[in-house]
């Protein structure tokens, strides 16, 4: 009550803003926007970046959490502190970027911080072999912060490039295009990280899906029930393979998608001016909307064959079959 009571007395001190002083933008003049800024140059290079580092090399390994809430079975607790840390480690990352990286060179610190999480991310392999008893809850919660160390360190970094080099009055607009594509690879990530599992013969049998014993579980699936079942399986060897292949993927597109991030402020003045001689162009725009809309598209079509359970269990979004 008493926190309720503090962060409702400044409203009284709040005056709303008079109506007629807004400016109106009409369906019609954002759509103008939309479009002037897709068909910009610096606009269609930003997607590519977005779209390719938040898509392929942030995954979000379904393998780890197989392993900590069905073979190392995380407490409630255990789970929401897992959740505070990894945000924390998003907070942690904007901090140092602010603090130590910002006139240093934004391509480096791309790479660094990828290569970081693929660090972590081979760590987990000695989870998976439960090496000096590391199938631990507190162990793994202190690796799992990763995905968000690195999403965190990208979106400040397009962010800045968006300031940069967006053309005057359509800052705010590229920005929530940017940051609504961003989103959206972030979901296709993880199905991607999901349907990669099917082919690495490393989907998860649990008893969710009423397999209570080995005996039940495909050939290509892993028992995650409980320890010896995860072993008797091969658990370990494939989810090594998953995790093996999920950072070879992450770094080597995050050389590949990087270039079309400026390294610095001073290239983003001289990508802007590139920009502004090379002018509007419709097939650059027509590209973009394409990126744009198929990204968006695709992951919600497969997040939604997610959500069902008729349709969960398809291959092609990492089931193990209907």
């Amino acid at each position: 009550f008493v926190f309720v009571t503090i962060l409702t007395i400044p409203i009284l001190w709040l005056k709303e803003t008079d109506p007629s002083t807004v400016p109106q933008h009409t369906l019609q003049h954002f759509s103008k926007e939309i479009w002037a800024t897709l068909q910009n140059q610096t606009t269609l290079y930003l997607l590519i970046f977005v779209i390719g580092v938040s898509t392929l090399t942030n995954f979000t390994s379904i393998a780890n959490i197989y392993m900590q809430y069905y073979v190392i079975q995380l407490t409630n607790f255990e789970a929401g502190v897992d959740t505070i840390s990894t945000y924390l480690a998003l907070s942690v990352a904007i901090y140092i970027f602010k603090t130590y990286l910002l006139n240093r060179n934004w391509r480096y610190t791309q790479y660094g911080s990828t290569i970081f999480a693929a660090f972590l991310q081979c760590v987990w392999i000695l989870v998976y072999y439960n090496v000096g008893n590391l199938q631990n809850p507190w162990f793994t919660i202190f690796i799992d912060l990763d995905q968000y160390f690195v999403m965190g360190l990208t979106q400040v970094l397009f962010s800045l490039a968006v300031i940069e080099l967006s053309s005057p009055g359509l800052e705010a607009t590229t920005y929530e295009l940017l940051i609504t594509v961003a989103n959206a690879s972030g979901t296709l990530c993880i199905i991607i990280g999901t349907q990669l599992l099917t082919p690495l013969k490393a989907s998860a049998c649990t008893n969710d899906d009423d397999n209570d014993n080995i005996s039940n579980c495909s050939s290509s699936s892993v028992d995650v029930n409980s320890q010896s079942s995860f072993n008797q399986t091969d658990g370990p060897y494939r989810y090594t393979l998953y995790c093996i292949t999920l950072t070879v993927i992450s770094i080597v597109c995050c050389f590949i998608f990087t270039p079309f991030l400026p390294h610095s402020k001073e290239q983003c003045a001289e990508w802007k001016e590139e920009g502004e001689k090379a002018g509007n162009s419709t097939i650059r725009g027509y590209i973009s909307l394409f990126l744009s809309l198929g990204t968006i598209a695709y992951g919600f079509a497969v997040a939604i064959l997610l959500i069902d359970p008729s349709t969960s269990c398809l291959a092609v979004v990492g089931g193990t079959g209907c």
